[in-house]
């Protein structure tokens, strides 16, 4: 097309070959241009197909966790009021020789013996339940024991939760039902 100039194209003053020139720089430039579309267009067209290939695989993980969760029934965990009520009001177990661990806003978790847990919404001191993190058994020798704890779901109040007995502790523990309560008897 260069060679091929017509009188009409050309523009007064400017001479036939420079003209030729640019318009050979603007068709090449025109070509880039076209070039450039086309690998956008190609590479929108894989994004899309990468996509859609990650929905599909996420969309089968998913499935899939949802029929082992089917398979493996977990028993729901009792409420730390539950709990709390259950220390209270049961003869066998001593709530004195219990501690209360609780998430303290501002210092991580804290510590309160069982017989200062305050549950009347209307005191100053009060503390949410939704704030408990574990119940402690504080053992003759010192030593404390977890018996709930909601995170690793242990629960050896009520046997709702994972977890009925330590595995460091050799003993075994049954969980007996007598009138729609549950008690543990050691072994």
């Amino acid at each position: 097309m260069a060679g091929s100039e017509r009188p009409e194209d050309a523009a007064p003053g400017l001479p036939v070959h420079l003209i030729g020139h640019l318009r050979g720089v603007a068709e090449k430039h025109l070509q880039v241009i076209d070039e450039e579309r086309l690998q956008e267009e190609k590479d929108e067209l894989k994004r899309i197909q990468d996509l859609e290939h990650y929905a599909k695989h996420k969309k089968q993980r998913k499935q899939e966790t949802s029929i082992a969760s089917i398979d493996v029934p977990v028993l729901k965990m009792r409420s730390a009021q539950d709990v709390l009520k259950r220390l209270q009001w049961d003869a066998d177990l001593d709530v004195s020789k219990y501690v209360i661990g609780y998430l303290e806003r501002f210092a991580g978790v804290k510590e309160i013996p069982a017989t200062n847990w305050i549950s009347e919404v209307t005191e100053e001191e009060w503390i949410p339940q939704h704030r408990i993190k574990y119940f402690k058994r504080l053992c003759d020798d010192g030593e404390s024991e977890i018996v709930c704890d909601r995170e690793k779901r242990i629960d050896k109040i009520f046997g709702s939760g994972l977890k009925v007995s330590d595995s460091d502790n050799d003993e075994k523990a049954d969980i007996l039902s007598e009138d729609g309560g549950v008690s543990l008897l050691q072994r």
